[in-house]
Parts: structure tokens; C-alpha cells; sequence
């Protein structure tokens, strides 16, 4: 498939479809590697196609669509509904087996999650898992910077609250009648989108010392999905189809790509876009796009990196996932024409 169809691709997808019980010291099980298998998505230019391929570093039977992806220096995490898996290149993919349920969050450390209503963490190279605090029901999922620790959850009521820990005390933040959804956070500072209205909605954030919470002026449309980044919030924007930069206190906005499907979508030192057929990266400075990985099967769900590598989660059939690979000095092209 050429890059100008895989343009029209993304763009139609756009118009289309935008739309536990722990245990002390937990056995480790394996799973086996495999090679690998994806895709991506370029711009109104015609973005030259790396030649490289990605590592698979593992195939799971589960759902792509239920997992969490992170990675550190050393290591890509997936974090499933009842196991976490630490991968690397060459070696066999090690898994602790943690009821992790829905929405749980590595940390620099840890694994933090919610199961028979308590917080739990669990060191992400194994080890003794030790109770957070007490809290009644299930979370709608986690979000952390460094050791730092918040959560979004929803009453019965409908009342959503972004909630961090004081000590092993849950506290809050932030309760509002509008959806919150979307969280990120820098340093000691929660981001998130909140809906005031059905039609409407909002960026804000708050600090983890309870300061009065901050926001944006409120727009009309879909809200993002997504907000990723440690210099800045990025997010895709679905109804004007382009990837903006905020800046943390929220005064600043900067146009990164238009005309491009970029979801999912995650930012380190490039920004890194999936689209129906795949993968490509911006370079922060000229913004110009770049494909990474073309017409190669499976949907990309979900996407990680840091200024080493980008790693993602690929749905490659029924309840069948991949995690692919590439480091990011492979990921060098030729400059976009």
C-alpha cells in the first residue's frame, strides 16, 4: 500500500468511526515470544517509509483492549487483568500473577492497583505486595508521576472524583457532576478533561496539596480521550483532526499536526501516533511526520516510549494480543520531502 492511500486510510477511519486477592511474594510465569507484526499512518506530504523492522517481544491471549503498556529504562510492562509481564528483547517474557483488574498503573517502582477493596502495590520485580490503603469499590483506573499516586472514580450517584492518597488515607482532590475522564500527571500536578456540559468540554488540573483547582476555557465538540506528555499536555483533537500542545499551566496552546489521525497517542522526546494502518512519529521541533511501521497486520490499541524506545499493544485477532518494539535509533529515516 502506498503512503497516499495510507493517508485516505486514517483520514476515513476518522470520518467513520469519530469516533484480586494479592499475594506475598506471587510465582512468576511465562509466556513465549514471537516476531512481529503492525502498522501506520502519514501526511499530507509523502513521509519516506522506514525500512526497519519491529521486535515482537511477546504474543498473550488476551484482549488487546484490556491491558495497560508502560516501560522504564530497562524494560516494556503490559499489564493485564490478573498478570504483569516485564519484556525484553532476547529474553523470555516474565509475568507475575496479580489480580490487577481495571485501570492499574506502574509507578517508578511499582505496580499500583485495586482489588477486595483495597489499593494494593506490588514491586515490579517481584516481591512482597503490601496493602495502600483501604477503598470500597473498583476505581475507574490510575495514573502516576514517579511515586506520586491519583485515581478518577465514579459514586453510584454519578459524582466523579479525582482522589490521591494522604498517607493510607484516600483523599480528595476534585469532585465534580461533569465526566472527568482522561487523566495525566506532571510532577505533582493531575490533568484531566472535564464534560460541564453534554456538548462541552474543558482541560484543567490540580495539585496534589489541594490548591484550588485551574481550566481552559470550555469548547464544544468530542473530548479528547487522551492527554500524554511531561512537557506539556498533548492531545488529539477529533473534530479539527490535529495534535495540540498545552502548556502546563495551561495558558499556552501550539499547533504539532493537522489533517492526521493520531490515536492512540503518546509523547516523550517525539510524538508517536497510531492510525489504522499503523505507526508514525512527529519531531517536536519541525512537527513533520515520519512513518515508523507500514501495512503490517493488526490495530494498534495502545502506545508507550521514552527517548530509548517506542513500544505498543497490536489486537492481531480474537482475544489475541502482540507487544512490538522499536528502539528509537532504528526509528531514524529519511526527513519527510
Amino acid at each position: 500500500m502506498r503512503p497516499e492511500r495510507v493517508l485516505l486510510v486514517c483520514t476515513a477511519a476518522l470520518l467513520v468511526a469519530c469516533g484480586r486477592e494479592p499475594k506475598p511474594a506471587p510465582p512468576t510465569v511465562t509466556e513465549p515470544t514471537a516476531s512481529a507484526a503492525t502498522a501506520p499512518a502519514p501526511s499530507l506530504k509523502t513521509p519516506a517509509i522506514s525500512a526497519v523492522s519491529p521486535r515482537r517481544l511477546a504474543t498473550l491471549s488476551v484482549s488487546a483492549y484490556r491491558t495497560s503498556i508502560a516501560m522504564d529504562d530497562d524494560a516494556v510492562y503490559l499489564m493485564t487483568s490478573n498478570a504483569a509481564y516485564r519484556l525484553v528483547e532476547g529474553e523470555p517474557v516474565h509475568g507475575i500473577e496479580l489480580e490487577l483488574g481495571v485501570g492499574p498503573v506502574l509507578t517508578r517502582t511499582a505496580f499500583v492497583f485495586w482489588s477486595n477493596g483495597r489499593i494494593w502495590s506490588a514491586p515490579k520485580q517481584g516481591g512482597v505486595t503490601r496493602e495502600l490503603a483501604p477503598f470500597p469499590h473498583q476505581p475507574q483506573y490510575f495514573v502516576s508521576s514517579g511515586e506520586a499516586l491519583a485515581w478518577v472514580d465514579q459514586t453510584e450517584e454519578g459524582l466523579y472524583t479525582i482522589q490521591t492518597l494522604n498517607g493510607k488515607t484516600p483523599r480528595v482532590l476534585l469532585s465534580s457532576a461533569g465526566e472527568i475522564r482522561a487523566l495525566d500527571m506532571i510532577g505533582d500536578a493531575v490533568y484531566f478533561v472535564q464534560r460541564p456540559t453534554d456538548d462541552t468540554w474543558r482541560i484543567g488540573f490540580v495539585q496534589l496539596d489541594g490548591r484550588a483547582p485551574e481550566y481552559t476555557a470550555p469548547k464544544k465538540g468530542r473530548a479528547p480521550s487522551q492527554l500524554t506528555g511531561t512537557d506539556g499536555l498533548y492531545y488529539f483533537d477529533l473534530d479539527t483532526t490535529r495534535v495540540l500542545k498545552l502548556s502546563p499551566d495551561l495558558r499556552h496552546e501550539e499547533l504539532q499536526l493537522k489533517d492526521l489521525v493520531c490515536s492512540p497517542v503518546n509523547v516523550s522526546t517525539r510524538i508517536y501516533c497510531g492510525c489504522v494502518e499503523g505507526l508514525f512519529d512527529v519531531n517536536k521541533s519541525t512537527h513533520e511526520p515520519r512513518v515508523l511501521v507500514h501495512n503490517r497486520p493488526g490495530t494498534i490499541t495502545s502506545v508507550t516510549s521514552n527517548a530509548k524506545a517506542v513500544a505498543w499493544t497490536v489486537d492481531i485477532g480474537s482475544d489475541q494480543l502482540a507487544v512490538d518494539l522499536l528502539p528509537a535509533s532504528e526509528g531514524e529515516g529519511q526527513p519527510v520531502p
